[in-house]
């Protein structure tokens, strides 16, 4: 079985190609022994810390640290004698990656698929903390499920459908469609992608195919409510085939077919932020490259890979109040609907509590709280 997860991170060997590189293979492949002593002597939680002090010292390992974390989740599970229960000592950190790790090691344990017992798996890590672990788990699934129905997405899709509810099966499809497409394009690079280690099954031929002549495959070939997730990865299709230029890839947005222009920016925005990981003010200087009226869903896809890597909001938020004016509501109500998925009421209502007065009922009434703040 094989899988590649996460919503932020990633995109090394791609960024290699255009200039951008993150540690070699061999520092990385150094760093994930040492982590493994950790895990060996202290425990998952212990090895997930110590990765993380190691990353706040090199910028270079938040690219990379996502990796790191799902290897050392399945490398977890496989220690805890197939026992998912692991996934408790599982942290956020590192865009989820040791949620997606270990939800691929219970699949390959289990050996079959089972939705609703992989779906109270991932409830099992919902707490106080709110809906964020379990969500990211859930987005596990689309990538793991797609490995172990041999790439086929269709199947993949109707498995997410079982899930029991529209927004936890649209993570899973989004799961599905980023491992997808990866495979598609024949080398790992997308945001929130990573390479799978050694001893894993071969990879399938994957079901999705990428014409390079026409720069909307595959997504073009999807109604909803599949159409919504499959383009949220379309736009690293497009920057790899103009070369990460995102000014050319906006322009080819520009033309996407079925009404998919302003998805496709969000495409390229969430791409760029999560791969590049630049400061706002560059993320919004490409974003200004695009057309006017489709330039703020860039923002807005910026606030997505944003949000993965902080649950509280924060870091899109200061995204948001540095965009122009025009963009302002559309950016902070991409940043709060997505909270929804991932942060408890009382988060979520002192975020939109910070933001400029003028859109705190935008973003309030995109987080789906009512009533007065909460605190």
């Amino acid at each position: 079985m094989v899988l590649a997860v996460a919503l932020a991170g990633g995109g090394l060997l791609a960024l290699a190609r255009h200039g951008r590189s993150g540690p070699p293979a061999g520092t990385a492949d150094t760093l994930l022994r040492r982590m493994e002593a950790v895990l060996a002597s202290q425990g998952l939680g212990a090895a997930l810390d110590s990765l993380a002090a190691r990353a706040s010292q090199d910028s270079t390992l938040q690219r990379e640290g996502h990796q790191l974390a799902h290897a050392l989740g399945r490398r977890a599970v496989a220690a805890n004698s197939g026992d998912a229960a692991v996934i408790r000592e599982c942290r956020p950190v590192f865009a989820s990656g040791c949620y997606h790790g270990v939800v691929e090691a219970a699949l390959h344990a289990e050996g079959r698929i089972d939705m609703p017992g992989l779906e109270r798996l991932c409830r099992s890590v919902e707490g106080p903390g709110g809906p964020g672990p379990a969500f990211e788990c859930i987005h596990g699934l689309g990538h793991g499920v797609l490995g172990a129905r041999r790439y086929d997405v269709d199947a993949t899709l109707r498995d997410c459908d079982a899930l029991s509810t529209p927004r936890l099966a649209a993570s899973c499809h989004a799961g599905a469609f980023m491992e997808a497409i990866n495979a598609a394009v024949g080398a790992p690079g997308m945001h929130g992608t990573h390479r799978h280690a050694a001893g894993h099954a071969p990879r399938a031929v994957p079901s999705l195919t990428i014409d390079p002549a026409d720069p909307y495959t595959p997504c073009r070939d999807y109604g909803d409510p599949y159409a919504t997730a499959c383009w949220l990865f379309q736009g690293f299709v497009i920057l790899r085939a103009s070369g990460f230029d995102p000014a050319r890839a906006l322009q080819v947005c520009d033309g996407a077919p079925d009404g998919r222009a302003a998805r496709c920016y969000e495409s390229v925005g969430h791409q760029l932020t999560g791969l590049l990981q630049k400061g706002d003010r560059w993320m919004l200087e490409q974003c200004g490259k695009g057309q006017p009226a489709l330039a703020p869903h860039c923002a807005a896809g910026a606030t997505l890979a944003l949000n993965a890597m902080d649950w509280s909001g924060a870091r899109g938020g200061r995204l948001c109040a540095a965009a122009p004016t025009e963009w302002k509501q559309t950016c902070y109500r991409s940043l709060a609907d997505a909270l929804v998925d991932l942060a408890p009421d009382p988060v979520r209502a002192r975020l939109c509590a910070s933001v400029e007065p003028a859109y705190a009922g935008t973003c309030r009434e995109a987080a789906d709280l009512v009533g007065p703040s909460a605190s």
